[in-house]
């Protein structure tokens, strides 16, 4: 009768126990989540330089905010800094890593083939291969319009460039610039200068102020940080009373330098979430990526609202002409165009 007491005890103690253990393993176990959409940036300077980087760090965020992807950013500076952190990132299982500018192709050419699984976005320049693509941003079209503004603005028919580095996408955005000023004022001149880096904003302001001692009186930079120089040159210039002004690129730039900058050349962060958006719902094909004017105004012309009376109506109303012809391709902007690697 005892030994039936124990075995009773004993199954009942089982009993609990697989109860409780079923119990615990129920409230432990839960449905497999998706995988995490990582995405990663990396940047040929700050992201606080308010033009190239910044725009990108606002594609970063706004694909974090969008599409719920898990995100990071680093300053990838040098080839070799720039061929670690595409392989680090993608080692870390990142789905997609945009290296922001066309002297990052050679290391995603390097790094792309050992991992087929991860995308390598490029934003500029011409190589293609089966994980590799660029977004070329048109930006021609919208500087093009800046070169309209300063053709029929000029006073002096004198007008000046500013580039970082001496590279095929920043010259193709002067050339549109200039085809623009030509076509507003012919015998107009545009003088072009480089100050060999991105970041050097004493160089940017000599060279500034050197073509403002040649009677320059409009400036468009693309010299992302470095253009704060060519800002501080004009502000210079200004408050001495001189009429001259300067144009911002890449990013509305207006409130870096309110009292200088008329407009600036804008790509719209937007362009950064529709190729993520193609990565994640596995639509991507690798080939050039355009973002135009016409694509929901991906590029685009921003006015500084605290300039705008000064800008002739007659010129803004030419600027409307001009981009409405732009986007029925009526006008051909002039631009370089790249060619494409072999995939």
């Amino acid at each position: 009768m005892r030994r039936m007491k124990r075995l009773c005890r004993t199954s009942t103690v089982v009993l609990v126990i697989g109860i409780l253990l079923s119990h615990s393993i129920n409230a432990c176990y839960k449905k497999p989540t998706e995988k995490a959409f990582k995405v990663a940036l990396l940047a040929p300077g700050s992201i606080s330089d308010a033009g190239w980087n910044a725009l990108a760090y606002d594609g970063l965020k706004a694909i974090e905010g969008e599409l719920g992807a898990e995100i990071s950013h680093i300053e990838s500076r040098t080839p070799t800094d720039q061929e670690e952190h595409f392989r680090s990132y993608a080692l870390a299982g990142y789905n997609l890593i945009f290296g922001h500018g066309y002297e990052f192709q050679d290391a995603a050419k390097a790094v792309a083939p050992e991992f087929p699984e991860t995308v390598f976005i490029t934003t500029s320049g011409s190589t293609i291969m089966k994980n590799i693509a660029p977004i070329v941003f048109e930006l021609e079209e919208a500087t093009y319009l800046l070169g309209i503004i300063a053709g029929m603005m000029t006073q002096t028919n004198k007008i000046g460039v500013v580039g970082g580095q001496n590279i095929p996408s920043i010259n193709s955005t002067f050339l549109a610039f200039e085809g623009g000023v030509k076509a507003a004022s012919p015998q107009a001149e545009v003088r072009r200068a480089y100050v060999g880096d991105w970041e050097n904003i004493g160089k940017a302001k000599e060279i500034a102020l050197a073509q403002i001692n040649e009677e320059i009186d409009f400036i468009f930079h693309n010299a992302d940080a470095a253009g704060r120089g060519v800002f501080e040159a004009v502000e210079i210039a200004r408050s001495s009373g001189e009429n001259i002004y300067c144009f911002g690129s890449n990013r509305d730039q207006s409130e870096v330098s309110p009292t200088t900058i008329l407009a600036s050349a804008v790509i719209s962060s937007d362009s950064f979430v529709r190729v993520a958006k193609m990565v994640k719902e596995g639509t991507f094909e690798a080939k050039s990526l355009f973002m135009k004017m016409s694509d929901d105004e991906a590029i685009k012309l921003v006015y500084n609202p605290k300039l705008l009376a000064e800008i002739p109506d007659d010129v803004k109303q030419k600027v409307q002409e001009v981009r409405r012809k732009i986007l029925a391709q009526q006008i051909e902007v002039p631009r370089i165009h790249f060619g494409e690697d072999d995939q």
